[in-house]
């Protein structure tokens, strides 16, 4: 499966199933990073490419979706940092039924 728990330091490196080959259809990761108390998550895109309008990867200031949507990302575009407000993020990539693309590739810290 995809997505996980994660943590920083050390921090580490997230790409989409598969990456850099093509990402499946219907599928669904979900990863919660946290960092030390008092410090704030920094995601670092090296890549980014979706199909666009209909798979995502949404980025929450927290440790759930119930978390403010910090982004909701799609396409082919480049994605300049986000960083959170607390120590926890919250991610998922939802792809559709039809369609794939690369995907991405973020380091975290």
């Amino acid at each position: 499966g995809c997505g996980g728990i994660l943590t920083a330091p050390p921090g580490g490196t997230v790409t989409s199933p598969n990456y850099p080959d093509n990402y499946n259809n219907d599928a669904t990761c979900e990863w919660t990073i946290t960092v030390a108390e008092g410090s704030v998550v920094l995601l670092t895109f090296g890549s980014f490419h979706l199909e666009d309008g209909y798979d995502f990867l949404t980025i929450y200031d927290g440790g759930s979706d119930s978390a403010p949507e910090l982004q909701s990302l799609t396409g082919e575009v480049p994605v300049g940092p986000i960083a959170s407000t607390s120590n926890q993020m919250f991610a998922r990539f939802s792809s559709d039924w039809s369609q794939t693309a690369q995907g991405f590739q973020f380091t975290y810290a």
